[in-house]
């Protein structure tokens, strides 16, 4: 299960976080897979222009070193996950 967290940055900035969900028998784990900070040309612009890109996957087109997960995005990112587990039914 993938989680997008975006934190703007007035009306014209904004940050994207990206995490992945893994549960197996094995191992369970939340990956960190991407980060972007994207910005509009004005108000009037609809589309998103990526300044910077990290990805987990895809080194080649990193054009930043991995960022630092900020306190308050690690903390929305875990609220999300366990509302998402709360909701989710019990099936026999």
């Amino acid at each position: 299960m993938n989680i997008e967290i975006i934190d703007y940055h007035g009306d014209l900035k904004r940050e994207v976080w990206r995490f992945g969900l893994s549960v197996g028998y094995a191992s369970s784990c939340i990956y960190f897979d991407g980060y972007s900070f994207q910005e509009k040309e004005s108000t009037r612009h609809r589309n998103w222009i990526e300044q910077t890109h990290w990805g987990r996957l895809d080194r080649r087109s990193n054009n930043i070193d991995r960022p630092v997960l900020p306190d308050n995005i690690e903390v929305e990112m875990r609220k999300r996950y366990q509302e998402y587990i709360l909701t989710l039914p019990i099936k026999v």
